[in-house]
């Protein structure tokens, strides 16, 4: 229920963006971008998992412009750093026979794509509005103790799942800045705030 509300809200949100906003022809080719998060998962997925219910990640992705548009395709990747509740240390001996005792840390690897248009507003039509959709598949996570060959770890089941973006943002003369917030449909994560630059290439 509570997220058939968010989604109702999401979609509420879509509809109330002005229709009177007029596209800004792009150049086509391709952009890139990089940007920081602040994650938020489900409560009760992060307590099975041993992890807070919020994370950072940082990431990149491509982007793909259309000829006569700025309709996008967007593929990316993440680095997410859980804040662990279940961590565990060992000794661990180096490649020289020195032994150290070693704390675990928790981690995982995402990828997305997603796409939608981007609308202009303002005199100078540098100001925008951004809505996407798009999902996300968690391809590896893990807890586990770093450049150790032979130590414990075990799995983080934490899932990607199907999102909503709208975001908000300013052009310059040569990169793009703005924020953004997902909101997810199915799977553990709840929702994400995205401060992004990007640029073309």
């Amino acid at each position: 229920m509570n997220r058939l509300i968010k989604s109702l809200i999401f979609t509420s949100l879509i509809i109330s963006i002005p229709a009177v906003a007029q596209q800004y022809p792009a150049t086509p080719g391709w952009s890139w971008s990089g940007h920081i998060e602040h994650m938020t998962f489900d409560e009760e997925a992060a307590w099975d998992a041993g992890i807070a219910d919020n994370a950072t990640a940082i990431g990149f992705a491509v982007e793909r412009f259309q000829n006569t548009n700025e309709y996008t395709w967007s593929l990316g990747a993440n680095f997410i750093f859980y804040n662990d509740d279940d961590e565990f240390a060992q000794y661990v001996e180096d490649y020289w026979g020195d032994v150290d005792y070693q704390e675990s840390d928790a981690s995982a690897i995402s990828i997305f794509a997603d796409y939608g248009p981007r609308y202009r507003f303002g005199a100078d039509k540098l100001s925008f509005f951004t809505v996407r959709g798009g999902g996300t598949a968690i391809v590896y996570s893990e807890r586990g103790i770093g450049n150790c060959t032979d130590c414990y770890s075990e799995d983080i089941d934490i899932n990607g799942g199907v999102y909503g973006l709208i975001g908000i943002g300013r052009s310059t003369n040569v990169l793009d800045w703005s924020l953004q917030f997902q909101q997810y449909f199915s799977g553990d994560i709840d929702n994400v705030i995205r401060l992004k630059i990007s640029g073309t290439f």
